[in-house]
């Protein structure tokens, strides 16, 4: 009897814990920037699931949750280039720059993900470096961390 009774209390707590806890669900992500360099239907795809892992860290994930949009507003990657004689070396920032809305609040967040070639008798094509695509991920990462950081 002792055991029976500690087991309802148990499950009412925990159906308690569970009823009152909020969840998620990200249900759009949009881009306003054109990279030819990016299938967008991909990057929209790997921008869902890198938000569902940032917020699952802090809240549940569920089908009937609050919605929540991502929505990436600019996507930047100067580079600079250092050359002294044959050596060179050629950094490239991808910074990326979004909004987060949960719900009816909007959150901000900036993404810095560093690219760096070194070479020596080796020229690159026009001084630039390709789009990196695990630096793109790297940034859209910390945009998200920054902008779920600033939410509760």
């Amino acid at each position: 009897m002792k055991k029976l009774f500690l087991l309802l209390a148990l499950i009412f707590l925990v159906s308690a814990d569970t009823a009152t806890k909020e969840c998620y669900k990200v249900t759009k992500v949009s881009s306003q920037v054109e990279a030819p360099e990016m299938k967008k239907e991909r990057v929209i795809f790997g921008i869902k699931q890198i938000t569902e892992e940032i917020l699952s860290e802090k809240f549940d994930i569920c089908e009937n949750g609050t919605p929540v949009e991502v929505e990436i507003l600019s996507v930047e990657a100067p580079s600079t280039n250092t050359s002294l004689g044959p050596f060179s070396k050629t950094k490239k920032i991808t910074i990326v720059k979004l909004r987060l809305i949960i719900g009816k609040e909007e959150y901000w967040g900036q993404g810095e993900a560093n690219v760096t070639v070194q070479s020596t008798f080796l020229d690159l094509n026009d001084d630039n470096l390709p789009f990196n695509k695990t630096a793109f991920s790297g940034a859209v990462k910390k945009a998200l961390v920054e902008a779920v950081g600033e939410f509760k």
